[in-house]
């Protein structure tokens, strides 16, 4: 197991590849009581056309969070909720864009949480009965989600920025793709991407590094794991333009909600020569300046009544494209979109805003490592973007400099852009 040191945080991380493949992060903290384990599997929504034993596969939209829903039952009529509530620990699971994750947040019986965790999410049980009653179940779940403004934002936008890839599509799927799972769908997708070799464990809190490795060792020695080639994923190319510029829908809202997308090629940086966490780091950088919580124009809406509650901005990279989205609440829609792509087109950056947002940056860092569960999806986040948890994150904050952020804000000058507005219902 190699021990290694968290830059200029006084933190440590272990890490050990097993010989099943399962890749394992341990981060303890002894300042805190409780422990955080999360077991995850490189598969999301995005995941539905694919390659695996020399078969083609493209399966129902929705079929990674299908599956997580199924994981938990085992073969002797129980579910593992049955289990971690009878000795007292909090799991759930959730399924994203590129990855499903199956957690346990406990403060005692490490072993026995541990242990159960790799044993059922390690042990498939499914049956037709079992996949006919969750249809039900997640038809519902489905619904409810499509009464959900903040989710509508989001979708709607991403549905309307996306002409191929499979960001447009929800998660969860729509009632129609739920319909059309099988049986053979939920075994294939199991056996494509439930392997250890496609999965990682990582353990945050209150325990101990060796007795955890030791635990994990000792339970996954009597499975019998087959040989494997992880699957190849196929993208559809995504096209440089976008389904629908503009879109009001009505829901129930006390003021518009409004998300504007911005579509942005990758090969916009190409000459920068920046490798992915370096162009993650620049832009966040430049959105903190240009539209965070200390920015001009922030003060500027909020001081002025536009909006409440502030501009959020989200940063995606996908294959071909840099997604940048913002998102706020006004009873002025027009002004607010204006303002926005306004700023979008005169991005401003100083050496001393720069050095101010670094040292912020660095210091937020070291304090994340008190929040277990922060860490541990930072851990989570760096394995599915770089394959690793990336250790010297200290160093590429120093590096930062206002010469090289100008450059990638003079970079965003080619892009398409999509405005998704919900505008309070009409009393009748």
């Amino acid at each position: 197991m190699k021990k290694k040191e968290i830059k200029k945080t006084g933190e440590v991380v272990y890490h050990k590849k097993l010989s099943n493949g399962l890749e394992v992060y341990l981060l303890p903290n002894n300042k805190v009581k409780n422990f955080y384990i999360t077991l995850s599997t490189k598969f999301g929504s995005l995941h539905t056309d694919f390659e695996f034993k020399k078969k083609n596969y493209e399966q129902p939209k929705g079929i990674a969070h299908f599956l997580e829903h199924l994981v938990f039952n085992m073969p002797d009529g129980k579910s593992a909720f049955d289990y971690y509530t009878k000795i007292g620990s909090s799991i759930n699971a959730f399924t994203s864009f590129d990855v499903t994750c199956y957690e346990v947040l406990a403060n005692n019986k490490f072993k026995e949480n541990l242990s159960y965790l790799l044993t059922y999410v390690y042990t498939p049980y499914f049956t037709k009965e079992m996949v006919n009653n969750e249809k039900g179940v997640i038809t519902e779940e489905i619904k409810q989600i499509g009464d959900n403004p903040n989710t509508e934002l989001v979708y709607g936008l991403y549905r309307n920025l996306f002409v191929k890839d499979n960001y447009q599509y929800m998660v969860s799927g729509t009632t129609d793709d739920v319909a059309q799972i099988t049986l053979e769908d939920v075994e294939t997708a199991y056996e494509a991407f439930y392997h250890p070799k496609n999965m990682f464990l990582i353990i945050t809190g209150n325990f101990k590094p060796e007795e955890a490795l030791a635990i994990t060792n000792e339970t996954l020695k009597d499975f019998d794991f087959e040989d494997y080639e992880p699957p190849l994923i196929k993208h559809e190319k995504e096209p440089f333009k976008v389904k629908e510029k503009y879109q009001e829908k009505e829901m129930p809202v006390e003021k518009h909600k409004v998300t504007l997308g911005f579509k942005i090629p990758r090969t916009n940086f190409k000459t920068l020569k920046l490798n992915d966490l370096e162009l993650r780091l620049y832009i966040n950088l430049i959105l903190r300046i240009n539209f965070g919580s200390t920015s001009l124009l922030r003060e500027e809406l909020i001081s002025n009544g536009i909006v409440t509650g502030g501009i959020s901005n989200h940063l995606i990279l996908t294959d071909d494209y840099a997604i940048i989205t913002f998102m706020g609440s006004t009873e002025y829609p027009d002004y607010f979109i204006t303002r926005i792509k306004e700023k979008f087109k005169d991005l401003k950056i100083s050496e001393e805003e720069v050095q101010r947002k670094t040292r912020n940056g660095i210091s937020n860092l070291i304090m994340s490592f008190d929040e277990i569960e922060l860490v541990n999806s930072d851990i989570q986040d760096d394995i599915l973007n770089f394959d690793e948890y990336i250790t010297n994150i200290y160093d590429y904050y120093n590096k930062l400099n206002a010469s090289l952020a100008s450059k990638v804000a003079d970079k965003i000058d080619k892009y398409l852009i999509t405005v998704m507005v919900l505008k309070p219902r009409e009393e009748k």
